[in-house]
């Protein structure tokens, strides 16, 4: 598989991230969703972009030859490729408990507080904390680092890869602009449907780009 369609399936299984999606899905119920959506998505770029190009670059100036690479690419695929695996099975292999009801004396979650008041910038700093890189975002800066390609290239393919992992909360917030009735819409009923699957497709997810990954390792060695 070539690099490029290897980010783009990274990016795609990263996008399918359940705290991202659960703060998505309350925001677009909240008076005010496309001022809400916009802060939360700056801060995660900001943070995510800025995470990246410091692992990005940081892996260019390492000055690793190119055995060294290939192990280390292989290290990384393989223990990546694992945690993806049995993340993946867990989901596969366990029900997703009723929720238990809350006592009268436990107060709200931090993000719950947090968005109970509104404020823009407390949502900006929450999309900083919540979109720390994860496995599939990992894999993908070790790609990019290690590619064979100028600067320009991978600022851009680190740019692009972050485009399409905040895709669900773009796409709303594009809706919401251009036709927002419509949106509502579809935000409900794509919110059905993920209560119902997100769990068993969360699962096939990990289990295939895990697989996927390991398989990537043993190649990589050998």
């Amino acid at each position: 598989m070539t690099r490029p369609l290897e980010l783009l399936l990274l990016a795609v299984a990263a996008a399918f991230y359940p705290a991202l999606l659960a703060v998505v899905i309350i925001f677009l119920g909240r008076p005010h969703p496309k001022r809400l959506l916009s802060f939360f998505l700056a801060g995660a770029l900001l943070a995510s972009i800025s995470i990246g190009l410091a692992a990005v670059f940081a892996l260019e100036g390492a000055g690793l030859g190119s055995s060294t690479r290939q192990a280390f690419g292989a290290g990384v695929y393989f223990t990546l490729g694992c945690l993806a695996l049995i993340a993946g099975l867990y989901f596969l292999r366990t029900e997703s408990k009723p929720k238990k009801p809350k006592k009268e004396d436990s107060g709200p979650s931090m993000t719950q507080r947090v968005l109970a008041k509104d404020s823009s910038w407390l949502v900006f700093v929450l999309g900083i904390v919540l979109n720390l890189p994860g496995v599939w975002y990992l894999a993908a800066l070790k790609d990019i680092g290690l590619a064979d390609w100028s600067n320009t290239e991978k600022v851009l393919a680190l740019i692009g890869f972050n485009i399409i992992m905040f895709s669900f909360v773009e796409l709303p917030l594009i809706g919401y602009i251009v036709a927002r009735e419509w949106t509502q819409k579809q935000v409900g009923r794509f919110n059905s449907w993920l209560h119902q699957h997100a769990r068993h497709l969360g699962g096939w997810i990990g289990v295939v780009i895990g697989l996927y990954l390991i398989a990537r390792g043993f190649i990589g060695v050998f």
